[in-house]
């Protein structure tokens, strides 16, 4: 993969320093943005920490990189999300130790956002509320969930994005590195694209943002100049706080790009999540299960406890009733969707009859999601009880057509008159 980027920070025009800090490895294809609380020195030590610890736990296991670039399978994608996620408990760690240390940054803490574009994928981290965008085809993404106030509020329903804008208290972080225990940072990962410029910023910038301004301001082809676009429009709109402003743009990837683009069109084009956002697409695939099935290996067997539902990005799986060949589900079709709501026995086994790809919604994922995020939760709902009506309204003209193609066969069939029938109508006719 071929990126380049470029990054600039600013003080602002309110703050009296620049607790903001971000951190480029080129060699590991690796970006983090960190946004730095605490006031006095403790934001910037923070920030600085969270930027070196993350970079240092990495490069210490490079390996891993080089592992999924040489096979790039679902398996060695998980190990480099839960890289990150390590990576970031370490550098919460540290941060929290230093503070122990020294009472004076007592109370410090930061934001974070780390990209890794590794094997032609991208694998993103966060926690707080500096945010990660994508702009592919001229559509802006948001790829991250500020960890703030007002935006948990906005996925429990219980505030629009309008009000949003005038809530007193929508600075206030619900997560951020610094704090004893574990911290968990929500990730995800996806394929990249030629053309794709991904932009990540602390909260300077994207106070004063929506998706529609952005998309004016990054027009301009050149990535140095959109950046230095971005922090001007800040400062010009106030620069009431630190400004980070980083731009990666992918020029080039190794694997063929309308292959990777085919795969997401097919994922996409499930029913389930037609009305989903991307970004929330995207959230969700990353959560399920990737698996890669060899021919003859099997995907479930007979009396196994259904785990979710099912869905082939590449290659076929049979369904078998024992030795007896069944259905058979092909590139970009699903099945499974009734184990999102029950927990039952399989009745019968799914074996790949081609390498093939696939990922799992899991209902431990699906309950979770209905838990969490109750407005992506009522859209699958939604879409599974469109899909379920569907299939009932098929299988009633089904069984309509047959019952009146059988009682079309009883009236058109021959009466047979047994033998006995024929003697007794003799007798009568003798009488």
């Amino acid at each position: 993969m071929k990126t380049d980027f470029w990054a600039l920070t600013d003080v602002g025009k309110v703050r009296p320093n620049n607790e903001d800090c971000f951190t480029v490895c080129a060699e590991l294809g690796l970006f983090i943005v960190a946004d730095g609380m605490g006031g006095h020195h403790g934001g910037a030590v923070a920030s600085e920490f969270a930027c070196n610890g993350v970079a240092n736990y990495i490069w210490e296991r490079k390996a891993l990189l080089d592992d999924l670039v040489a096979e790039p399978t679902p398996l060695a994608r998980r190990k480099v999300l839960r890289l990150l996620n390590e990576a970031i408990r370490f550098a919460n760690d540290q941060i929290a130790e230093r503070a122990e240390f020294e009472p004076k940054l007592e109370g410090m803490g930061t934001t974070v956002v780390v990209a890794l574009t590794a094997g032609d994928r991208l694998f993103l981290a966060h926690i707080g509320d500096s945010r990660a965008y994508l702009i592919r085809n001229h559509d802006v993404l948001t790829l991250t969930e500020d960890h703030s106030l007002v935006f948990e509020l906005i996925r429990q329903g219980r505030l629009t994005r309008q009000a949003a804008a005038r809530f007193p208290m929508k600075n206030v972080v619900t997560r951020a590195l610094g704090v004893r225990g574990v911290v968990e940072a929500d990730v995800l990962e996806m394929p990249l694209l030629p053309g794709d410029r991904i932009i990540i910023c602390s909260d300077g910038l994207h106070s004063y943002l929506d998706d529609d301004l952005l998309n004016k301001i990054i027009t301009d082809q050149n990535l140095q100049n959109t950046v230095e676009r971005l922090l001007k429009f800040a400062l010009n709109s106030g620069g009431s706080d630190n400004i980070t402003v980083l731009g990666i743009d992918v020029s080039a990837i190794s694997a063929d790009a309308d292959t990777v683009n085919l795969k997401n069109n097919r994922i996409r084009a499930i029913p389930l999540f037609s009305e989903l956002e991307f970004s929330e697409f995207l959230r969700l695939i990353s959560a399920c299960e990737h698996r890669l099935l060899n021919p003859g290996d099997e995907l479930f067997t007979v009396g196994e406890i259904a785990d979710g539902m099912y869905a082939i990005v590449s290659g076929a799986v049979e369904i078998r009733n024992g030795d007896k060949p069944g259905q058979r589900f092909g590139t970009g079709t699903y099945f499974g969707e009734l184990s999102l709501f029950e927990e039952r026995p399989r009745l019968v086994s799914a074996v790949a009859v081609e390498r093939t790809e696939l990922f799992v919604l899991t209902k431990k994922l699906f309950d979770s999601i209905a838990n969490q995020y109750p407005a992506v939760s009522t859209k699958l709902l939604r879409q599974l009880v469109l899909i379920l009506a569907k299939r009932l309204r098929d299988a009633y003209d089904e069984k309509v057509i047959l019952k009146d193609m059988l009682e079309v066969q009883a009236k058109e069939a021959p009466v047979i008159i047994s033998s006995e029938m024929l003697e007794e109508d003799d007798d009568d006719d003798d009488d």
